[in-house]
């Protein structure tokens, strides 16, 4: 099975059937109570207005979302699955855990084994009494920081990794902790080709980017519709310097959309299709300006890397 699935809400799907990708989004979230009162558009719960969106991104050549909520910000694969039954969509759900502020009171005074054990059960026989099983393991980090308790999802995160071959996605918050992060993983025996490090078209030295990619790691760049993080032209350009030495292969997007109001459905301005049919071709133009082969790089960067990005590892 090792290279060949990637493991969806609805069972495995062969890497072959798998199109354009969006690599890190919430498409359906509770948030925490907290923030559901005091920033109710953080609320994701209408299957209905986010299958409009969906249906923009099939529209536009899509067929497979990560969804990247966790049990700690809301998550319900039950409600995930019917968006992926009734829209027909590929949607992979996460096992782990968000950033610190929020997986601190599930982790702190857990041990790495306990925590390891919680994750294999729900990679292996499915979250709760649903069957569904996660896709991806998902851990975050603080800004400028692994705070302890985080540590510890880091390394039970490891752990349960190697114990069943289901890749990794982490939060970096705001693109900082990425070669931390690689380091403990490496620590723990975990190869960097096995990880996607997410939000790093937040952080401008692309020589890290560089290196993190010669490390075999694959980066998110996830922050490109939002107009508040102006990545957009530095994700086309840094792609494009990546690509000149074959680099961009490990380079996935998505738009880790959290909010009502970037969607489409909810009556929001960007839509689940921005990246396919604005990034996308405002990326294509760019590369051919710069004789690159565009065409082959889109492909990889929107279908072909997701594919190994996500698929199941060898255990």
């Amino acid at each position: 099975m090792s290279g060949n699935y990637i493991q969806s809400t609805s069972g495995l799907i062969p890497i072959s059937e798998i199109s354009y990708t969006h690599s890190h989004e919430h498409l359906f979230t509770y948030a925490t109570p907290t923030i559901a009162a005091e920033k109710p558009e953080m609320v994701l719960d209408s299957v209905d207005k986010i299958g409009e969106d969906i249906n923009l991104f099939k529209a536009a050549g899509g067929n497979t979302i990560i969804e990247m909520t966790t049990i700690d910000y809301g998550r319900d694969v039950v409600k995930l699955n019917e968006i992926a039954l009734k829209y027909n969509i590929n949607i992979v759900a996460a096992a782990g855990f968000n950033k610190g502020t929020f997986n601190k009171e599930f982790l702190e005074k857990k041990s790495i084994d306990e925590v390891t054990v919680q994750l294999i059960d729900e990679l292996q026989n499915g979250i709760g009494d649903t069957g569904i099983k996660p896709g991806v393991l998902k851990i975050g980090t603080s800004m400028n920081v692994i705070e302890p308790w985080e540590e510890i999802g880091l390394r039970a995160i490891a752990r349960a990794h190697l114990k069943t071959g289901v890749p990794i996605s982490t939060h970096t918050q705001a693109g900082t902790m990425a070669e931390e992060q690689l380091n403990l993983f490496a620590a723990e025996g975990v190869p960097a080709e096995n990880i996607v490090l997410c939000h790093l078209d937040q952080n401008p030295d692309l020589e890290l980017h560089r290196s993190l990619v010669e490390r075999g790691a694959y980066l998110c760049y996830d922050s490109i519709p939002k107009p508040q993080y102006k990545t957009e032209q530095r994700s086309i350009e840094f792609i494009a310097e990546l690509a000149k030495n074959e680099l961009h292969t490990n380079i996935i997007v998505g738009g880790d959309f959290s909010r009502k109001t970037y969607y489409k459905g909810y009556g929001g301005k960007i839509g689940l299709d921005y990246i396919l049919t604005v990034f996308k071709p405002k990326l294509l133009s760019y590369l051919e300006n710069k004789g690159l082969d565009s065409n082959r790089i889109v492909e990889d960067i929107f279908k072909e890397n997701p594919k190994r990005a996500f698929a199941i590892r060898e255990v």
